[in-house]
Order: C-alpha cells, then structure tokens, then sequence
C-alpha cells in the first residue's frame, strides 16, 4: 500500500493518466491543454465520472518522479497544463513549475494548498506534504468544485471562504436540476461569492445531458455562467479527453 510522505523523503506522484485534449470546463473553455490527471481522492462524490482515480484498488496508475513529470511536461507542446484527478491538491504541485507554462488545478477546495497536510484514505494509504509556496500557486488558475448535496458527500464548507479571499481562483459547481441550482445560490450567498466567478456544469456524460435549455435559461435568470462540458458533446464518456 503506498505512503506518500514528502518530509524528508522524495516525493512520489501517482497518475493515472496523461492525455492531450481541450479544455471543456470553466474560465479557459477550449484552451489546447496537456491534463494530468492524478490517482487517489479524499472524496467519493455518487456522481463522479472517474472514480477509477479514487483508490489503490480503483484503476490502474503509474508512479512518477518529480523529475519524470515535469519531463514530460516539458517536452510538451502544450502552453496549458491541467492537474486533474482524483484530487490533485494531495500533491505538492508547486514542486512541478516549468518556465512557459501556465498551470490550472481542478479540484474539490477541501484540501487547503497553503496548508501542511497528513491525511489516511478509507484504503489506509496516507498522505503527507508540506505546505505549497503561494507565491507559485498564485499564478495558477484554481478550479474549485465545491460539492452540493447531490454529491452524496457530508463537508464543512468553511474552507469556501478561504478560495473566497483568493483572487486565483473561480468556483465551479456541478448541478442536476432546479434544487441544485438553488443550493448554489444559497452557498455563493452565504459566502457572498461573485457571481462573476461562478460556473455552472450540468452534471452527465451524453450530450442529452448537455443540451437543457430551460436550465440553461435558470442559469441565465440566478446571474451565474454556463459552462457546458465541450469534452461530452464532442466525445460522449470517452476517457483520454
């Protein structure tokens, strides 16, 4: 069972996948991005399309150095690199910064970057990473997915208020229907979050579940932007992009 522990040890990370595609969620939409998409996640979301990432036991994943990684993310072609996962934030990513690249980070926000972390999965594999540099993750764009109750997951949300105070961040939320739509508006109040920094995915892996225009139309009404996911409407659940 593997133990990630950064004090004092090199630094394991755990992929289970790399793939060149576009960007199909949130502020870059479109963007030609090389994803990394990290294993293991503190989170078992009912809804989650890739829970292949959540455990050992999961899905298959390779295990990199800090130099095999940002290898490849040097010989590249892609401006764009997008840590996925899973739940990227497990790792210490300021450790994988190269020059000319801009870097975007898709995770859950419950886990604080600029915080230490020591942290035991449900599969008893354990995490351990010191706090990240913020003056390197600052100029990463964050996506931070807070989880409403159609996620199945109980969470304090008092870490909302710490991506709130950030300026390198927007939030993304996942909704099925009207309730949910209601439940954001009820948490970006709470957190008094602008709108401006609000996306609103439509939770699904066809295209049927992509195209709700009534829906689209409450987006529009509660003031929050859309974000379809251009990866399901050109690819349906493929895996790889």
């Amino acid at each position: 069972m593997p133990g990630i522990n950064y004090a004092g040890v090199i630094m394991k990370f755990y992929v289970t996948e790399y793939f060149e595609s576009i960007q199909g969620e949130g502020n870059y939409a479109g963007t030609n991005s090389l994803f990394i998409r990290f294993h293991f996640c503190n989170l078992t979301c009912c809804w989650c399309d890739t829970k292949y990432t959540w455990l050992k036991k999961s899905g298959k994943y390779k295990e990199f150095t800090r130099d095999e990684l940002t290898g490849l993310i040097k010989n590249n072609i892609a401006r764009h690199i997008v840590f996925t996962g899973g739940e990227p934030a497990l790792y210490k990513l300021d450790e994988l910064v190269c020059d000319s690249k801009k870097y975007h980070v898709e995770s859950s926000g419950v886990l604080i970057p600029t915080e230490s972390l020591n942290i035991t999965l449900s599969d008893g594999t354990n995490f351990e990473r010191d706090a990240m540099n913020e003056d390197i993750i600052k100029h990463f764009n964050w996506v931070i997915s807070p989880k409403l109750s159609n996620s199945g997951q109980k969470i304090d949300k008092s870490y909302i208020r710490y991506w709130n105070e950030k300026e390198y961040c927007i939030f993304k939320f996942v909704i099925r229907n009207d309730k949910d739509l209601a439940e954001v508006d009820e948490v970006t109040g709470e957190f008094n979050i602008s709108k401006q920094k609000v996306y609103i995915c439509l939770e699904g892996t066809t295209i049927e579940s992509q195209l709700r225009p009534a829906l689209a139309d409450k987006i529009i009404e509660y003031g929050f932007n859309y974000s379809p996911r251009l990866q399901v409407l050109l690819w349906g659940a493929k895996r790889g992009k």
